[in-house]
């Protein structure tokens, strides 16, 4: 689809959210009117729960809400994947359906973003964690494996997991057709393809949600993650570079 100049396309993921998604879209909808034209595309990742009925019930009640629904469940990357070949914005976020990080920043971060002359705005929280009462483990954790990503790839972000993201509409562009990767770590393949090509990256503090990181990482979770995170790294070897 061609880029709509003035538009903004944000992307939502969703899988499994019944009881809050069309609470979460009402309110996507509300933080974002200020921002003149944008378009929210949602997207059901298989969710077994009702969460695409309830999504499509919200979209009802607004013009510019679009739903997509995955008839089993492909991983997040493939959610964004597909809500991104349907959207049309010259801007794009990504935005986790679950809302872990409130809406409301939303236009702050966004004017951040295009007043920077920036290809792509990550959201940091760092600041946010040691802020609020986020679990100690996920603190540990999610330091470790953030360290880890910048020993492996030497991006010019320190985080790459968290679920709100800013991007040129041609950024994305640059990469989306080669990416592989679909689930847990289909952000850090975005980001390094991104860097090798000499996009310009940076990150923002954000804000955490009450509740936020509640659910713990289960074994298996973490062991995929490892997993695909040396994945790409091999993979890595083989992408081309900015000359």
């Amino acid at each position: 689809m061609p880029a709509l100049p003035d538009t903004i396309s944000i992307l939502m993921p969703a899988y499994r959210l019944a009881g809050s998604i069309a609470a979460n879209i009402d309110r996507v909808a509300a933080a974002t009117s200020v921002l003149g034209d944008v378009e929210i595309l949602v997207c059901d990742d298989g969710s077994d729960d009702g969460t695409g009925d309830a999504a499509a019930e919200a979209a009802a009640r607004h013009g510019n809400v679009t739903v997509l629904v995955h008839d089993h469940n492909q991983g997040k990357g493939a959610a964004l994947r597909s809500a991104y070949t349907a959207s049309g914005g010259a801007v794009v976020v990504f935005l986790d359906g679950d809302l872990d990080l409130p809406p409301e920043q939303l236009p702050s971060f966004i004017e951040r973003f295009r007043s920077s002359g920036l290809d792509g705005l990550v959201g940091s929280k760092r600041a946010a964690m040691s802020a609020t009462d986020y679990p100690l483990l996920r603190r540990i954790l999610s330091s470790a494996y953030t360290t880890t990503v910048r020993l492996l790839f030497r991006l010019p972000v320190r985080e790459t997991q968290t679920g709100l993201k800013v991007f040129t509409r041609a950024a994305l562009d640059d990469v989306m057709p080669a990416l592989q990767v679909s689930r847990y770590t289909f952000d850090i393949e975005l980001l390094v393809r991104m860097s090798r090509l000499g996009r310009r990256l940076a990150e923002s503090p954000v804000t955490l949600g009450p509740g936020a990181a509640a659910t713990g990482l289960s074994l298996g979770t973490l062991v995929e993650m490892v997993r695909d995170t040396v994945l790409v790294w091999v993979r890595s070897f083989r992408w081309p570079k900015n000359p």
